[in-house]
């Protein structure tokens, strides 16, 4: 996976709606699914609850089953390339402990890994708008690259590839 320039307001205005639209969906479904339970298999002296409830779950499935059709389609392509980057983020930050000790050590695979890392959680905190986040995770960054250089180890986020995670030494 490599690092991608997406449109912050592109990208924000997407979200919004791809949520609201989804929610609506699932709402219409949901609810419509529920009054016809109801109707069909509801008992009228007594609670409706597991009906109900049963209508909601299964708007909710048609709903993600409706979602997953269309999800691969261009114009989620932002979308998707965010969700596949905080993946990938997570999936190194859940052993970025064990990274950090590699990188110590002079591992220029953990400073790619690392590189890609600082570099995505700098670009989802921009995207999200988490300007908290982005101020530590930039002094985070300017560490990794003091210590890259008193390593004398390559920083650049370029030459990340997925199978690189398998790389990491137990």
């Amino acid at each position: 996976m490599q690092l991608q320039e997406i449109d912050k307001a592109i990208y924000k205005q997407k979200q919004r709606k791809v949520a609201v639209v989804l929610c609506i969906i699932f709402a219409i479904i949901g609810l419509s699914l529920s009054a016809l339970f109801r109707q069909q298999f509801g008992n009228p002296e007594g609670s409706n609850t597991w009906v109900n409830l049963s209508g909601v779950l299964l708007g909710a499935v048609i709903t993600i089953a409706g979602f997953t059709q269309v999800k691969s389609r261009p114009y989620f392509d932002e979308l998707r390339y965010a969700w596949n980057l905080k993946r990938q983020a997570l999936k190194i930050q859940n052993h970025r402990h064990r990274w950090e000790k590699q990188l110590e050590e002079g591992d220029q695979t953990a400073a790619t890994v690392l590189a890609f890392y600082h570099k995505a959680t700098l670009q989802l905190q921009s995207l999200e708008g988490n300007d908290f986040g982005h101020a530590d995770s930039l002094k985070r960054e300017e560490k990794f690259i003091a210590l890259c250089n008193e390593k004398q180890l390559d920083s650049e986020a370029d030459k990340f590839s997925v199978d690189l995670l398998e790389d990491l030494k137990v």
